[in-house]
């Protein structure tokens, strides 16, 4: 297969990074006239990276709150990335995961436009002008995805790199630097743990170039014991860094994954339903282009298997690493979870097309060419994406009003204090203090009650905890906790946003006092901080609170 031409491959990047920066500039500028001006991202998460990378720098604490170890980054390489822009920013460290996903994703397009040969975007090819524009805000999702602050683009770009060099040494190729693709393996793995999946499909991808079948043309010199060493070296690359994350977790008193990984895993969070047939549907429905690049990459492997195709590697690394994606993690909560499978169908698909559509069918000719429209077509199964990509400045309002305006409120009145909230980011960033996060994420105590019990802590357990640890006000959406709340907390009032929600989990957000003694003082401060919130947030305070403080003060003096 040719490779790209200089000038077809400067073509793709312009129109692909050009794609990406406008349209990240756009989102950027709506999202900060939702914000007034304060960089926020469109998720909470973001912030338990800064927060963590801040007590790194300033405590040496690996945690959300100085001098306690909590396993609180399912990301350990990108919180050390956010730390050292930490570093570099001292000014404005909220600016790091911009910037590092701007990085990543235009190093992840200049690979893109090195390794596919069969989009040529110029003004002889409008239609592939047109399918780069859409590959990229759309299907790859870059300029969203960078607006969530997190790590999966630079996920994407290490496993997509790591898959393209040994594919390429699958197919004969020796060009290149033979550790280069251990090293992203190894690097991907302590990015995001997801980068197993991956490994498995590469380590079946090595093995089956051993049958006939499944291996490209040319390659009829492999044995089985040179392909077995090379899958072993590669299952390596992936299985030391984890082994020594899971060792230092477990030295310092955490479990064996990321806390994250343990509460929101399917595969690990103590869930009944996990693997139910509904629940596997469920999730591919989350994502219909995901369910359709899936079964495309199993048709494809079952039609071309025998035909010697330097292709198929990378769809059996796709297929694979989809299946076992699909069994034991998540798909959706912004389309991120399953970004890197999506970026990697495109570079293996697009190869698929270099090797099997006919050149005169994407050369420049009067009529659409094939594979523009294929990837146009795409645009059908990505209505979530593309509704998604539009609410990237909503996202963030949420945020901003929700979370950022608790975390202000927290620092304010509570700062030093011992608080709990399910809202872990940009509270514990701002707020100095102890940090009770009532969904385990931040806390292995919680969390290993949360996993007890079915992810439902009896409301004993919540106030013995509140007694214990000494918080007075929690911080939660209604749906949290439900059923789960004490008697003795009292509802003492909440912010409630004029609209329907993006990535906040409700319009309304309450607050609790712990003790009866506590909800004057937090009822005063609501009302105090109410003129400051941004429009569209309004405080409502719950006028039977005071009510029931004074029942609950009779009840424990009559128990006296």
């Amino acid at each position: 297969v040719p490779k790209t031409s200089a000038g077809s491959r400067r073509a793709f990047v312009g129109w692909a990074v050009g794609a990406y920066l406008v349209t990240l500039g756009l989102l950027l500028v709506l999202a900060l006239r939702r914000s007034s001006g304060t960089l926020v991202y469109a998720i909470d998460d973001p912030a338990i990276h800064l927060s963590i990378a801040q007590n790194l720098i300033h405590h040496g604490t690996w945690g959300v709150v100085p001098g306690e170890f909590q396993s609180a980054s399912s990301s350990p390489l990108w919180t050390l990335a956010v730390a050292a822009t930490s570093v570099l920013l001292p000014f404005a460290p909220e600016l790091g995961p911009l910037l590092l996903n701007v990085v990543a994703s235009i190093v992840l397009l200049m690979l893109l436009g090195a390794h596919q040969r069969v989009l040529q975007p110029s003004r002889h090819r409008p239609a592939d002008a047109v399918a780069v524009v859409a590959l990229v805000v759309v299907i790859l999702f870059l300029p969203a995805l960078t607006m969530l602050g997190m790590e999966h683009i630079a996920h994407t770009a290490m496993i997509v790199w790591a898959v393209v060099c040994f594919g390429r040494r699958a197919a004969g190729e020796t060009a290149g630097r033979r550790w280069l693709p251990y090293l992203l393996v190894a690097l991907a793995t302590l990015t995001r743990f997801e980068t197993l999946f991956v490994v498995a499909g590469l380590v079946a991808a090595e093995l089956a170039i051993v049958l006939p079948g499944w291996r490209p043309a040319g390659r009829d010199g492999v044995t089985l014991g040179g392909q077995v060493r090379r899958a072993a070296g590669i299952a390596a690359a992936a299985i030391v860094p984890f082994v020594g994350f899971v060792a230092l977790n477990v030295a310092m008193g955490q479990g064996l994954l990321p806390n994250s990984v343990l509460s929101k895993g399917p595969a690990v969070s103590g869930l009944a339903d996990t693997f139910s047939p509904e629940e596997l549907q469920h999730r591919l429905a989350d994502d219909p282009l995901l369910a359709a690049l899936a079964a495309l990459t199993l048709a494809l492997l079952l039609v071309g298997w025998r035909q010697g195709r330097r292709s198929t590697y990378g769809l059996v690394v796709l297929f694979v690493a989809t299946v076992a994606h699909v069994l034991l993690a998540q798909v959706g909560w912004y389309e991120r979870y399953q970004a890197y499978l999506i970026t990697l169908a495109v570079f293996v698909l697009l190869d698929v097309a270099a090797e099997i559509v006919p050149a005169e069918r994407r050369a420049p000719t009067p009529h659409t060419p094939l594979v523009a429209g294929l990837v146009l077509s795409a645009l059908l199964l990505s209505g979530t994406k593309i509704n998604l990509a539009r609410q990237v400045p909503l996202a963030v309002a949420d945020t901003y009003g929700q979370r950022y305006q608790a975390a202000r409120f927290l620092e304010r009145f509570y700062d030093g204090a011992p608080i709990a909230t399910s809202e872990l980011g940009y509270i514990s960033l701002l707020h100095d203090g102890p940090v009770t996060d009532v969904l385990g994420l931040g806390d292995y105590a919680v969390l290993e009650e949360r996993r007890r019990n079915g992810q439902e802590p009896s409301p004993a357990y919540w106030a013995q905890l509140a007694d214990e640890r000494g918080f007075d006000v929690v911080v939660v959406y209604p749906g949290t906790m439900l059923y789960q709340v004490p008697d003795a907390w009292i509802l003492a009032g909440s912010w409630k946003l004029d609209r329907d929600t993006v990535t906040a989990w409700d319009p309304e957000l309450d607050f609790y006092a712990t003790s009866p003694e506590a909800l004057a003082p937090l009822q005063a401060q609501l009302e105090a901080f109410a003129p400051e919130l941004p429009p569209g947030v309004t405080t409502s305070i719950n006028e039977l609170a005071p009510l029931r403080a004074e029942a609950l003060a009779a009840e424990a003096a009559a128990g006296d």
